[in-house]
């Protein structure tokens, strides 16, 4: 069974980094239109480096599911009771 932290922060990233590539994208604009094209470049290739990892993020966690669905279903484990 795979960890639920490690999907925990796949999803994480998964969902917050579309948010800094747009942030990140916005900001190299910007940069650009007020005249520092080495700035907008510079931060254009972050944004796309984001993107890449943010890929790489959505096929992890599309394969680590898939690797904790294959598992079979989660049994929660009841207590014994003891005898008496």
């Amino acid at each position: 069974m795979i960890p639920r932290p490690i999907i925990a922060a796949l999803l994480i990233a998964a969902i917050l980094l579309p948010v800094t590539i747009c942030v990140v994208f916005g900001v190299a604009a910007l940069l650009h239109a007020m005249g520092d094209a080495s700035g907008g470049m510079v931060l254009s290739r972050v944004a796309l480096g984001l993107g890449i990892a943010w890929s790489v993020d959505l096929i992890a966690l599309v394969l680590t599911l898939a690797a904790n669905a294959l598992q079979g279903p989660h049994e929660l484990e009841e207590p014994q009771e003891e005898e008496i």
